[in-house]
């Protein structure tokens, strides 16, 4: 069984790789760490992972951005989703969600 640790729990973003490259990105409001594990069954992925822990949900949606953006084309072809009850916009300049 694939396990990732980080110090303590916070949200996140993380990234998987297939065959070395980057394949995934998914993030976590509150626990990045169960998050990742809970992704990394539902794909075919190296046990190479990346993990940014972050110190708030809006650090957190703004890095799995960056990293969605950065890594295209992965796994996930849909924009990160804005937690409900916010209206944060992608820092991601030229993106419709910008």
């Amino acid at each position: 069984m694939y396990s990732i640790a980080i110090m303590g729990i916070s949200p996140g973003a993380y990234v998987f790789t297939r065959k070395g490259h980057p394949a995934y990105v998914g993030r976590s409001d509150t626990n990045v760490d169960a998050r990742a594990n809970q992704s990394f069954h539902e794909g075919d992925y190296d046990l190479t992972s990346t993990i940014y822990p972050t110190s708030s949900p809006r650090q957190a949606y703004l890095k799995e951005c960056e990293l969605f953006h950065k890594h295209d084309p992965i796994d996930n072809q849909v924009h990160p989703r804005v937690p409900a009850g916010t209206n944060w916009r992608c820092p991601v300049k030229g993106c419709e969600w910008h």
